[in-house]
């Protein structure tokens, strides 16, 4: 690994609260309608999840979207926030969760998200979503693509092998476009759920 990512990496994780964490990664403005909704039901669903730690890499769209849903849930659940934005140094703090520097720029901040979560869950996406689950992917990290959000999920979907902790209806539900947000968000806490019980 570059020295200058490994730095930033270790940086980043000693301010992190102690659990399974799990990275958001997406679009920074949708491509479909519905992928709001389906930003926070999947939020509701995992901020009841009580040792996770969501990272996002802070920007609009799926990142924001499901970072405002997960803290407005955690708090009402009576649950520490544990949400943090991994951001470029000198960036703009967030609204929500704490923003933490890693890297010089958007490139590096990339190759850091890829790295510092041991789940990343895919909700649409573009290049740099691909740049960053091609890096998590061989970390070895646990890839969840919602492919019927699509970009950078819907691609992913069909080529990934279901991974063996996932139902097989569970992972079925991640690309059914014909189903209510909430059937996809509880698919997904399963996962997670089953994930971290058999990694942990």
């Amino acid at each position: 690994m570059n020295p200058r990512i490994e730095s930033e990496l270790e940086r980043a994780l000693v301010r992190l609260a102690a659990g399974p964490r799990l990275a958001v990664i997406g679009s920074t403005e949708f491509w479909d309608a519905g992928s709001p909704a389906l930003c926070e039901a999947i939020a509701g669903e995992l901020a009841a999840i009580e040792p996770l730690v969501a990272l996002t890499g802070g920007m609009n769209g799926v990142g924001q979207t499901f970072a405002e849903a997960y803290e407005t849930a955690r708090k009402a659940n009576g649950l520490p926030v544990n949400l943090y934005h991994l951001l470029p140094h000198g960036t703009l703090l967030q609204r929500s969760g704490t923003t933490l520097g890693a890297g010089e720029d958007f490139n590096q901040r990339r190759e850091v998200l890829g790295r510092a979560a041991q789940i990343y869950l895919v909700i649409e996406g573009g290049p740099g979503t691909e740049h960053e689950a091609a890096v998590a992917t061989a970390h070895g990290a646990a890839l969840i693509p919602v492919g019927r959000s699509g970009g950078a999920a819907g691609d992913i979907y069909p080529l990934l092998e279901p991974l063996p902790e996932a139902a097989p209806d569970d992972w079925r539900l991640l690309g059914e476009r014909d189903v209510l947000y909430t059937s996809t968000a509880a698919a997904v806490g399963r996962i997670v759920r089953t994930l971290l019980q058999r990694r942990s």
